[in-house]
């Protein structure tokens, strides 16, 4: 469950917005990720944003906005998950101070993976925060020899719905309609922090609520395309992806999204069999 959490009662602020833009150049990804959370207590609580990385990924540029105020990163380098609380999770008053905070990219070695975890300091009651997260990948070649993009689960959190709304009832956005999903019991505050942190990356990105979300994918390739498709949503491009002349090709969604998992799009490059 990452995203924007509240560090006393461990759970995550509702995400309200969320917006991808990402374009592949040859077999590399540069992705960037817009989130907006709303603190939706009565009380100013402190949030820990917490965005795991795919393999071969680096941040490349983070930013936050909090009461008009622009927060920028300083990633202070790679640590291990166990040494993350005295660190990454410490109060950062002083540092919001000056707009610069610093986060940590922190490795799991049970698990062989990285997350960026940034504390943003004191959110004020019915505060929205903005986060923009930036990224570069490098993509791998699937066994069928094309490549597979997928939106990070984070910016994709599943939403859970009331009985009501599963019977078929139209949602109506309120800051206070639904709690937070939260990790686990507010009142385990003695429990290992890092341990913490590494059941909470296993758990399932949820939401409380719907959220405006929106993707685009510009493909560059070098290469001429044989083919474009998604295994997870219906998709729509701007030019037709076997023409041997698509050079650049936009993809977006072709319906509303569902809330239901993340977007994964395939790309194969000319002479790769899309089935």
């Amino acid at each position: 469950m990452p995203g924007l959490i509240n560090k006393e009662t461990r759970c995550a602020l509702p995400l309200s917005v969320s917006d991808i833009t990402c374009c592949v150049r040859g077999y590399t990804l540069a992705l960037t990720a817009s989130m907006t959370y709303e603190n939706i207590e009565d009380h100013a609580i402190e949030g820990i944003f917490i965005y795991p990385l795919e393999e071969h990924s680096i941040v490349v540029g983070f930013e936050a906005m909090i009461c008009s105020q622009i927060i920028t990163l300083q990633i202070k380098g790679k640590a291990k998950l166990d040494d993350c609380y005295q660190d990454s999770c410490h109060s950062t008053n002083r540092a919001l101070q000056s707009g610069t905070v610093t986060g940590n990219i922190l490795m799991d070695e049970d698990f062989e993976r990285t997350v960026l975890v940034v504390n943003l300091g004191i959110i004020p009651p019915m505060e929205t925060v903005h986060i923009l997260v930036s990224t570069s990948s490098e993509l791998t070649t699937l066994p069928s020899g094309g490549i597979k993009v997928s939106s990070p689960p984070v910016c994709t959190p599943r939403v859970q719905r009331t009985i009501n709304e599963e019977q078929g009832l139209s949602p109506n956005f309120s800051r206070t309609r639904d709690r937070p999903t939260c990790a686990s019991s507010p009142h385990d505050q003695n429990s290992n922090a890092s341990l913490w942190l590494a059941s909470l990356l296993e758990d399932e990105a949820i939401n409380s609520m719907d959220y405006e979300f929106n993707f685009q994918l510009e493909i560059r390739a070098p290469y001429l395309l044989a083919g474009v498709e998604s295994p997870s949503h219906a998709i729509r491009a701007d030019a037709d992806p076997l023409a041997r002349s698509a050079t650049s090709v936009v993809i977006t969604l072709a319906d509303k999204y569902t809330y239901d998992c993340p977007v994964e799009i395939l790309i194969y490059p000319s002479g790769m069999s899309t089935t």
